[in-house]
C-alpha cells in the first residue's frame, strides 16, 4: 500500500464522495488542511497552479472539462438566456441567439476566465464545426475548455445574413427610406436603390471564402471571398461584410523544431526545413528560437528573469506582402462601425490592398518566462485606409497545454 492509499484510507470518510472532489471548493480546502497537518507546514494548491498549467491537456481531458462546464453554465445561467444542452456535450445551445459578447461575460461570471478567450471560426484550429464558432480559454473552475456556441450561428455569419436579408427586403425603396448602413453602401457604389430588385441581391457567404498567405502579395479574390453580390447596370459588385469583432489572419501548423527532450524544451536546428511555412514566418519575425526554448523552460521551473517588451527588427516588406495577400483585392470591404453604421472601403486594385496595410511603424516582442508560456509580438501600422492598426503574432500551444507550439496572426486593432 503506497502513501496515497494510506492517506485516503485514513481520511476518506471526511469527504462526501469518499475522495476529494477537486471541483468542490470545500473539498479542496479540507484536503489542504489535512495535507498541512501531515506535512507539518501550510500547504496550498495555489502554489502548484502554474506548474499544473504546464501539463499538456489531452483532447479527451479538454472535452471532459468542457462537458462539465456546459452543464454548469446551463444550470446556473439566467433562464431568460435560454441556453440548452445538445447531443454533442461540448456544445452550448443558443437558440435565443444571445449576443456573443454577452455569452463571453457569462463564461467569465460563471466559470471564470484566465487569460484571453480565443474564438475559432468554423473549421479553423481545433473547431470541427462547419457552422458555429468555438470559444477556447482556461477556466478557473474546470481548466482548459473549448465550447462550441451552437444554434445562434457565429457572430460574423449572423451579421452577414441579416445585412443581406435587409438589402433584399428594401430593394426598390428610395434612398431616404433605407437603413443608414445601406444608404452608405449604395452611395459609395453609386447605386440607385430604386432600380434594384431582390433578385439583384444574393448571399454568397455559404461558399468557400478561405484565404491564403503569399509572399507574392495581393491577388484578385473578390468573387471568391465575397459575402454579398449586387448586380446593377450589367455589373457585379463583390462585397465582403465584417462585423466589429477582431479577425484572425493566419493559424499555422505545429512548430517542429521546438520540442521536449530529456525533460527540457530544446531548439533543434536540424528540424528546420521540415515545415517551410513556419520557418519562413519565424525568419520574417526574427524570432530567436534558443531564447524561446529557454523561456519555456523558465516558465516550467518558475525561475529566470521576466522578459519585458523590447523592439525587434522584422522583414517589413515580406510581412506587408503577407498581410496584403490576406486582404486581396477586387471587392468592397464593408465593416460595421456601430449599430446600423458601416464604413465602405474599396479594395479594387493591388495598390488599394497595399495601402490598406500601410506602413509598419513599430514591432515589439516579449518572450515566455516565469510568468507566461507564450511568445507575443505586436506590430503597429499606420494605414491611410484603416488608420492606426495593430497586428499580433502569438507562438503558443493552442490546446490549453504547453507543447507543441503553433503560430497565429490576428488583427487586434
Amino acid at each position: 500500500m503506497n502513501v496515497f492509499d494510506i492517506f485516503f484510507s485514513k481520511y476518506s470518510y471526511k469527504f462526501d464522495k469518499g475522495y476529494p472532489d477537486m471541483n468542490n471548493a470545500q473539498d479542496v480546502l479540507l484536503l489542504e488542511t489535512l495535507l498541512s497537518k501531515v506535512l507539518n507546514k501550510n500547504f496550498s494548491f495555489s502554489i502548484l497552479k502554474e506548474e499544473l498549467l504546464v501539463c499538456e491537456a489531452t483532447d479527451r481531458e479538454i472535452s471532459s472539462n468542457t462537458a462539465k462546464a456546459v452543464v454548469h453554465i446551463i444550470q446556473n445561467a439566467d433562464s431568460s438566456l435560454g441556453f440548452k444542452s445538445q447531443s454533442d456535450k461540448i456544445r452550448l445551445g443558443n437558440p435565443s441567439k444571445v449576443d456573443p459578447e454577452k455569452v463571453q461575460q457569462v463564461f467569465k461570471d460563471l466559470i471564470g476566465v484566465e487569460g484571453e478567450i480565443t474564438i475559432y471560426n468554423p473549421r479553423s484550429g481545433p473547431n470541427p464545426s462547419g457552422k458555429f464558432d468555438m470559444y477556447e480559454f482556461d477556466s478557473e473552475k474546470f481548466g482548459p475548455v473549448r465550447i462550441i456556441l451552437s444554434g445562434g450561428g457565429n457572430a460574423g455569419e449572423k451579421y452577414e445574413q441579416e445585412f443581406v436579408d435587409k438589402a433584399k427586403a428594401s430593394a426598390g425603396d428610395a434612398k431616404e427610406n433605407l437603413p443608414s448602413d445601406l444608404q452608405t453602401l449604395y452611395s459609395a457604389l453609386n447605386i440607385d436603390s430604386t432600380k434594384l430588385t431582390a433578385d439583384d441581391i444574393s448571399f454568397a457567404g455559404a461558399t468557400d471564402t478561405k484565404r491564403s498567405l503569399s509572399l507574392d502579395g495581393p491577388q484578385d479574390i473578390g468573387e471568391t471571398i465575397s459575402d454579398l453580390i449586387i448586380k446593377y447596370n450589367g455589373k457585379e459588385y463583390y462585397i465582403s461584410l465584417k462585423n466589429k469583432a477582431g479577425s484572425g489572419i493566419y493559424s499555422g501548423k505545429n512548430v517542429p523544431f521546438i520540442y521536449e527532450k530529456d525533460g527540457k524544451v530544446v531548439y533543434d536546428a536540424s528540424k528546420k526545413g521540415s515545415a517551410p511555412g513556419i520557418d519562413l514566418l519565424f525568419d520574417i519575425f526574427n524570432i530567436d528560437e534558443e531564447k524561446l526554448a529557454q523561456g519555456l523552460n523558465n516558465f516550467r521551473t518558475q525561475e529566470g528573469e521576466v522578459d519585458n517588451w523590447s523592439s525587434v527588427d522584422i522583414d517589413k516588406d515580406k510581412f506587408r506582402n503577407l498581410l496584403a495577400s490576406s486582404l486581396g483585392y477586387g471587392y468592397y470591404y464593408v465593416r460595421e462601425k456601430g449599430k446600423g453604421d458601416v464604413k465602405v472601403i474599396p479594395l479594387l486594385t493591388a495598390k488599394d490592398a497595399m495601402n490598406a496595410i500601410g506602413t509598419i511603424k513599430d514591432a515589439q516582442i516579449k518572450y515566455p518566462g516565469p510568468n507566461t508560456k507564450q511568445l507575443t509580438m505586436k506590430i503597429d501600422t499606420d494605414s491611410p485606409t484603416f488608420g492606426a492598426s495593430q497586428y499580433q503574432v502569438a507562438v503558443r500551444n493552442t490546446q490549453g497545454g504547453f507543447l507543441p507550439l503553433s503560430l497565429r496572426i490576428s488583427k487586434v486593432k
